[in-house]
């Protein structure tokens, strides 16, 4: 590995590109291993196959105006969705969720150039390179890349954005500073805190003014952070005009105060895959909380294993990176970043493993720069140990080769996390989807679900028919299905039925099939359709 302060190479080195086709290689079997073994995408998904179906049925304002996401993600679901739907002649539950991650399938390949130039601003290929590779085989990074989220498809506009900024911040150029703004809107047309990265660049890019060595000439601040400022105010205007807002989200509107009390007690429900902050006691103790939180998802992130290497790497590597703007840019951008995630853990209580994946992608290079000084360490202890005689050492060089040893380490770190990352996405989820399918073979017209997990109301095809009002023959009452997913715990199952079953439900599926109502992990009830809940047209006589 070489100390380099800039790429050595052109950046159009052929080196550098075989080596991005190797990762696209190493990569694509994973996706799409995944993608194959899929029980059931997140439950987030189901909202965007909402969201995207919306832009045809409703318009783009409307879409815009009526969801808490930004369009970016839903937006492209629906554009994949219309030569797959042509294709299958229908629009089905099963073909809008592949939607879903066949855009983050694509996504998750094309983050591997931004990932490895951004890399390649700093260090050398082998770094650039396993640390986009470790990213993609993490065991949660590796996971969400091939869900049914929006994390994939804006980590590649924020990392596009930031390799952008790194070089603006070095260059001081127009072309450098648009392409950041460029990449900056784009990323928060995805989600709102994609515009974080504007802010850390004109942090950094006026600072640098402050510095002798790093100052420029006036006029090259000023196009370059207008340009940036501009392409990203062109861009993110598309959403504030449309919607009269910076956001919907109303996690992001109750950091900044704009929620009402009716917002406040719509929230969504809690982050299953979080690190939970009690909202009592001191400040004081409540802020140590929430940075233990974000640490624990940070490290958690890393696989735990990595996160070693990643301090070692920081520590080792900190003189070097701290002589170029860029490294300033990520670190100023990284810590507004982590002051989000502070505001968020005081005021929800949680901080998600998705939260933290922009930090824990920059960790990556660290922690393989850690790997390979580490083997470095090892050589030099056996050396000093004497422990390869001389004609050992002569017989079978190998042995005494950095790249070997980085090599058999960088292995075991991956490997150990392996099992986890290719396993079933959402497997625990097979009895929402069972019952989904269930209720699809039994659904009449003017029936409805009530779904206690989203799942088995996706799969059922009534969220394709959202918006419609049933039309039903009269004398005929509808059924109204209530799914409800079994807990350990008997005072959530409770809360859960609560207000939902009514007196003459009746259990009419249980999964697994042909148990006890107690040992089922998910039940089906049946009960007349209220018609006051749930309206529904009488048919003409």
């Amino acid at each position: 590995m070489t100390d380099t302060n800039t790429l050595e190479e052109s950046p159009n080195n052929s080196h550098d590109w075989l080596l991005i086709a190797l990762l696209f290689a190493l990569v694509l079997p994973l996706r799409l291993w995944l993608i194959h073994n899929t029980e059931v995408t997140a439950r987030d998904s189901i909202g965007y196959v909402r969201y995207a179906l919306q832009f045809e049925k409703q318009g783009w304002k409307e879409a815009l105006t009526s969801n808490h996401q930004h369009p970016g993600y839903p937006l492209l679901v629906c554009l994949v969705s219309v030569p797959v739907r042509a294709i299958e002649g229908a629009t089905t539950p099963e073909n809008m969720a592949l939607c879903t991650q066949l855009v983050n399938l694509v996504a998750s390949l094309v983050l591997l150039v931004p990932m490895y130039w951004l890399g390649r601003q700093f260090f050398d290929r082998v770094v650039s390179f396993f640390g986009a590779l470790l990213f993609q085989y993490l065991p949660v990074s590796g996971q969400h890349l091939s869900d049914g989220i929006s994390e994939p498809v804006y980590l590649l506009l924020t990392v596009t954005a930031l390799l952008h900024m790194v070089q603006a911040l070095r260059d001081r150029t127009i072309a450098q500073g648009a392409l950041c703004g460029l990449f900056t809107g784009l990323a928060y047309l995805t989600r709102p805190e994609g515009a974080l990265v504007i802010g850390a660049f004109a942090i950094v890019l006026t600072t640098m003014q402050i510095v002798p060595s790093w100052r420029c000439p006036w006029q090259h601040f000023l196009t370059c952070g207008a340009a940036a400022a501009l392409s990203a105010a062109a861009v993110g205007s598309i959403y504030v005009l449309t919607t009269g807002q910076l956001t919907n989200k109303p996690a992001a509107r109750e950091m900044s105060g704009m929620t009402t009390a009716a917002e406040q007690r719509d929230q969504p429900p809690q982050q299953l895959f979080a690190a939970t902050v009690p909202k009592t006691g001191p400040e004081g103790l409540r802020l140590v909380r929430c940075a233990w939180a974000i640490g624990a998802e940070l490290n958690q992130g890393l696989h735990y294993f990595a996160s070693i290497p990643a301090v070692l790497g920081l520590f080792i590597w900190f003189p070097t990176l701290r002589q170029q703007p860029g490294f300033w840019g990520l670190l100023a951008y990284q810590g507004i970043v982590a002051a989000i995630l502070m505001r968020l853990a005081m005021i929800a209580g949680y901080v998600s493993d998705r939260h933290v994946m922009i930090l824990v992608l920059l960790a990556c290079y660290l922690a393989v720069a850690g790997v390979w000084e580490t083997s470095k360490l090892i050589l030099q202890r056996v050396r000093s140990n004497d422990a390869a005689p001389d004609d050992v050492a002569a017989a079978t060089p190998w042995l005494l080769s950095t790249s070997l040893w980085f090599g058999v380490m960088f292995a075991i770190v991956v490997a150990i996390g392996l099992p986890k990352t290719t396993q079933r996405l959402h497997g625990n989820r097979a009895g929402n989807h069972a019952a989904g399918l269930w209720l699809a073979d039994h659904l009449k017209t003017g029936d409805h679900v009530e779904d206690d997990h989203a799942w088995s109301h996706f799969f059922s095809g009534l969220l394709l028919l959202e918006g419609a009002e049933p039309v039903v023959p009269a004398g005929v009452t509808p059924t109204c299905y209530v799914v409800t997913t079994r807990s350990r715990d008997p005072i959530i199952d409770a809360s859960r039925q609560d207000g939902v079953l009514g007196s003459e439900a009746k259990v009419v599926y249980t999964w697994p099939e042909n148990v006890a109502v107690e040992s089922a992990r998910v039940v089906v009830y049946a009960q007349p359709r209220d018609r006051k809940k749930h309206p529904w047209r009488l048919a003409s006589p």
